[in-house]
This record gives structure tokens, C-alpha cells and sequence, in this order.
């Protein structure tokens, strides 16, 4: 497998997990175009973000996390909201994977019926312990089993989207709620964000600017296509009647073989980023705060799964939080980053860079004051 295709697969792979079991959920609350336009206008942010990032780590000698960026750019004070965000961010990931890639685990025993009384097994600590030992191995070797079951699960997803469009009902598509208008928005920029994996992306192709950038571009609008695939078929098929994990409602639609191919495209979908999100979790950890490898090693996989044992297990409510809250401080402190790094250059922001950033911080504000608001009143 090529470096380049590596890393376009590191980075998808990393961005395509469980988010993207929320998404019909919340394009038929809010209406599957209204869904749509989100989708396209934080695709856009999202890519620029992670582009801006890139930058930010191909101009800087010594690779780190984002908040050794932070540090270097901004000092101490922003170095700690950067690590607040980030542990909120990665810890909150980890344990929507737990949650979400053990239901998708126990569905596909369930349905082969090799095991049994398989239900009653704790598939959630599995699927920590199995993604865990591959996280174990060296950089290379995950970045390779990743590329591979990136390449399975897109394949899955779109013969299982194909597999529902002819049942599709344009009816499904035509309503729209205003009142559930910023439910896609937390889902979505979680779904969206895959940026903690940049530095390794880069990593992989020994800091060349023009491909870095290409992967990074590449990498990153892959899922939004595959969203949007997704979505129409779910919510088509679907109507109302979405499930928040987009996948067991389907069998009283199209039947039980749905569940199961939708159960292994779901199980590959959250192995893949928990492979990508671990592994970085252990950098963060190392780079930043010299933790040894095995102790990182231990806490990356330790502490996601501390949070669900002690009854952290609402998947919507997890990824919404992580997308409005951690997701878009990191935008903030990103652009605030990058203009430090510019400024420190002599370069001049140009006025379009202005109004996109004032653009993203009046988004970034309003998306974490309405789901606070949302979440607590």
C-alpha cells in the first residue's frame, strides 16, 4: 500500500466511526436537506480546519499533540484549555466507541449465532480490549490494518446504501423542523473531526507539503460523501422511524440481513478510528507529558473505559457533547494558533481570513451555548 493512500486511509479511517450512526438520526429530526446543508457548510469548516493544522505542524520543527502546539504558540494559560480539550475530547470519543462499537459487536454474534447466549455477554469490554491490543503495536503496522478495514468498511457502506435506495421514499425527505435545526450540529462536527491524527498523517509522509496537504484534503472529504450517501439511504428507507444507532430500525424495513451487514460496517467503522484515536491518545500522552510508552499505553486504554463502567452509556448525548463543546474549542485554538505562527513569520492575515475566522468563532460560540442550553434547560 502506498504512503500516500496510507495516510488519506489513516485519517478516514479515523474520521468514519461511530458519528456516523448518528447522523440519519438527526437528519430526520431536523429534516433530512436542512441535514444536508449542515453537512456540506461543516464539511467545509471542518476541511479548512485540518488544512490550517497541517500547517501548523509542517512549520514546526518538533512533532506534538495539539496542545504542545498550543503551548509552543500561545503560552501555558491556552495550553491548558487545549488540554482540557482535548482529554474531554479523546476520552468522550473513546467511550462512544466503547458504547456504540459493542452494540454493533453483540449484533453481529447475535445474528451468526456461533456463541451462546451471546447477548448476555459484555461485548462493550471486548471490542476495549481487542482495539486496545492492536493500538498496542507501533504506528506503521496500525496505520496499515487500518488502511485495510478503511477499505472494507467503505466498501460495506456503500453496498449497504445501494442495497436500501431502491426502497427509498422521497416523502421522507420533504420535511423540516426548525425547532430541531441545531440537532445535526454537535453530531456532525464530531462525525466530521479527525484532525488529532494529523501529526501522524505527516508522520507518514516525511513532511512533503504538496502531498500532505493532498491527503489531508483527500482524507477528509471522503466521509463527507459517504455521510451523505448514508444518510439518504437510512432516512429514505427509514422515514421517522430512524434509530439514534441507524441500524436496528432497518430490520422491520428490509429485514434482518440489514441489521447484520449494518452491525459489521458498524463494528468496522468504530475499530478503525478507535485503532487511530488510541494510538494518538498514546503520542498526546508521550510527546507532551513523557509519559513512557506502556503507561501511556495503560491510560489510553484504561481510562475511556472507567467512564462506561461507571454509567457513562448515552451514545447521542456523548457525541453531541464532544462535537459542540471539545470540537469547537479546538477549531477556536487552532485558528489562534495559526495566526500566532503567521504573525511570528511577518506574514499578514488577508480580510477574507478575518471574516471566515470571526465566521468560525461566532459558529463555534453559538453551537456550544445552544447545546448547553439544550442539554441543561
Amino acid at each position: 500500500m502506498g504512503k500516500f493512500l496510507e495516510a488519506v486511509l489513516l485519517l478516514s479511517g479515523v474520521i468514519i466511526g461511530a458519528g456516523m450512526f448518528g447522523i440519519p438520526f438527526s437528519f430526520a429530526q431536523a429534516g433530512f436537506w436542512l441535514g444536508v446543508f449542515e453537512l456540506a457548510v461543516l464539511s467545509g469548516v471542518v476541511l479548512v480546519m485540518h488544512l490550517v493544522y497541517g500547517e501548523i505542524v509542517l512549520h514546526t520543527p518538533t512533532f506534538h499533540r495539539m496542545p504542545g502546539y498550543v503551548r509552543m504558540y500561545l503560552g501555558p494559560r491556552a495550553a491548558a484549555a487545549a488540554w482540557g480539550s482535548a482529554l474531554f475530547g479523546i476520552v468522550g470519543t473513546l467511550l462512544a466507541y466503547i458504547v456504540i462499537g459493542g452494540v454493533f459487536l453483540g449484533g453481529i454474534f447475535q445474528h451468526i449465532n456461533i456463541i451462546p447466549n451471546s447477548g448476555e455477554l459484555p461485548w462493550p469490554l471486548v471490542l476495549a480490549a481487542f482495539g486496545s491490543v492492536i493500538a498496542f503495536f507501533p504506528l506503521r503496522k496500525e496505520a496499515f490494518v487500518n488502511g485495510l478495514l478503511t477499505l472494507l468498511l467503505v466498501g460495506l457502506v456503500i453496498l449497504l446504501s445501494v442495497a436500501l435506495l431502491p426502497g427509498l421514499n422521497p416523502r421522507y425527505l420533504e420535511n423540516i423542523s426548525v425547532a430541531n435545526a441545531f440537532v445535526p450540529y454537535g453530531i456532525l462536527l464530531f462525525a466530521l473531526s479527525g484532525g488529532v491524527v494529523i501529526p501522524d498523517v505527516i508522520t507518514l509522509l516525511g513532511r512533503s507539503r504538496v502531498k500532505a496537504r493532498a491527503a489531508i484534503a483527500v482524507g477528509s472529504l471522503i466521509p463527507a460523501a459517504i455521510y451523505f450517501l448514508f444518510a439518504l439511504a437510512v432516512v429514505g428507507a427509514s422515514g421517522g422511524v430512524v434509530s439514534s444507532d441507524a441500524i436496528r430500525g432497518l430490520a422491520p424495513i428490509v429485514g434482518e440481513w440489514a441489521v447484520l451487514v449494518g452491525s459489521i460496517i458498524g463494528f468496522l467503522a468504530v475499530i478503525t478510528s478507535y485503532i487511530g484515536l488510541h494510538g494518538s491518545f498514546q503520542a498526546l500522552l508521550r510527546l507532551d507529558l513523557r509519559i513512557p510508552r506502556a503507561a501511556a499505553w495503560g491510560a489510553a486504554s484504561g481510562i475511556p473505559l472507567a467512564f462506561y463502567l461507571v454509567g457513562f452509556r448515552d451514545f447521542i448525548t456523548i457525541i453531541g457533547a464532544v462535537g459542540a463543546v471539545a470540537v469547537g474549542i479546538d477549531a477556536a485554538l487552532i485558528l489562534a494558533t495559526h495566526n500566532r505562527l503567521r504573525q511570528s513569520s511577518g506574514a499578514a492575515l488577508s480580510p477574507s481570513a478575518y471574516v471566515f475566522e470571526g465566521s468560525v468563532y461566532a459558529l463555534v460560540s453559538a453551537g456550544v451555548a445552544v447545546y448547553l442550553y439544550q442539554l441543561f434547560v
